[in-house]
Parts: C-alpha cells; sequence; structure tokens
C-alpha cells in the first residue's frame, strides 16, 4: 500500500501569486471560499454548487514556503481525526522567474478503512492532485 503521493508542477507566475492560492484552505475543491490562512486553525469550506461543508486543518504556515492541512477527504469532509485524514503539504520554491509547487499528501496507510479503500482513495487523490495542480498552475499564471 503507497502511503505518500508527490508531485510537481513550475508555474510561471510571482511567489506571491502562488502563494495566495496555496494558502487558502481546501482550495483544491471546487468553488472553494476559503480566506488564506495565516496560521493553525479549524476552517470549515464550502464548495461546490451544494456549498457542502468541508472541514480542513491548517496545520503550519511558513511564509511563502510551505504550508500544510489535515483533512478527511475518504471520510466524507468530517472533521480530521487520527486515523480518519491525511496530511497535505505544500512546498513554493522560487526558480528564477518561475515559482516551484511540491504537494505531497501522506497518511493512507494509516486510514481506518479496508485495504482496498484505502488504495482507491490513494489512487483518486493521486489523479486529482495532477488536476489540481495543473489548475494551480492556470490560476496563478492568470493572476487569479
Amino acid at each position: 500500500m503507497e502511503d505518500r503521493i508527490e508531485q510537481r508542477v513550475t508555474v510561471r507566475a510571482t511567489v506571491d501569486a502562488v502563494w495566495q492560492l496555496v494558502t487558502r484552505p481546501g482550495w483544491w475543491l471546487p468553488g472553494s471560499t476559503a480566506e488564506p490562512a495565516r496560521g493553525p486553525g479549524r476552517a470549515t469550506v464550502e464548495y461546490g454548487d451544494d456549498k457542502r461543508p468541508y472541514v480542513v486543518d491548517v496545520v503550519r504556515v511558513e511564509p511563502k514556503g510551505y504550508v500544510s492541512y489535515r483533512w478527511a477527504s475518504a471520510f466524507g469532509g468530517d472533521a480530521p481525526a487520527p486515523g480518519r485524514s491525511t496530511l497535505v503539504e505544500f512546498y513554493v520554491r522560487p526558480a528564477g522567474d518561475e515559482v516551484g509547487v511540491t504537494v505531497v499528501e501522506s497518511g493512507f496507510a494509516s486510514l481506518d478503512l479496508p485495504d482496498a479503500l484505502r488504495e482507491d482513495e490513494w489512487k483518486g487523490n493521486t489523479g486529482g492532485w495532477q488536476y489540481e495542480m495543473a489548475a494551480l498552475r492556470a490560476r496563478a499564471e492568470q493572476g487569479r
């Protein structure tokens, strides 16, 4: 069982533009409305047409370089808890005129789910991060 997803993208934008996006708890959820995180805490994120709330815990914020969250994606957006959440980390690194962004999601092996469902969650989030990192690039490069 894989425990970790890691993906990278290079963005032609400023660090500030990228930072404004990755510090919004749940920015990867379609239509997320959260304000940028400035430090640890819990955010209830509304997203999508039905505005279902999703709970995301901001774990750590190191300005313009690192932000991490816990979320319970495998548990219908319940509040993150041991055995019911994964850790999502974003690393933001300037690279000349571009910005490198790495996402790491870990903790799949410790989810309180049957093996097949843990594997499905890992596979689904692997594809999801490919999509979301491409969307991050597009949004940052458009200045949104």
